[in-house]
């Protein structure tokens, strides 16, 4: 599967590279790009092994805001 997600916190390329090591990092996530221009990442998963949510949450954990592209921000990661 794959997931675009909004990600807003990036003050540099530094903090876009350590999300993606953190996401390539976790158990299902075959593949993460994440863009400081555009304040996007695309992740491909295992939705078996890992939930969208848990990428989110991951992110999150690192002190960023992170959204699913296309959805507000109310109750996502909540």
């Amino acid at each position: 599967m794959k997931a675009e997600l909004n990600i807003t916190g990036m003050h540099c390329e530094s903090c876009a590279l350590d999300i993606r090591e953190t996401l390539e990092e976790t158990a299902g996530v075959t593949r993460a790009d994440v863009n400081f221009s555009d304040k996007q990442a695309v992740v491909e998963f295992d939705e078996q092994t890992v939930q969208q949510s848990t990428l989110l949450k991951k992110i999150q954990d690192l002190g960023y805001q992170a959204t699913v592209a296309g959805r507000s921000q109310s109750g996502v990661g909540a």
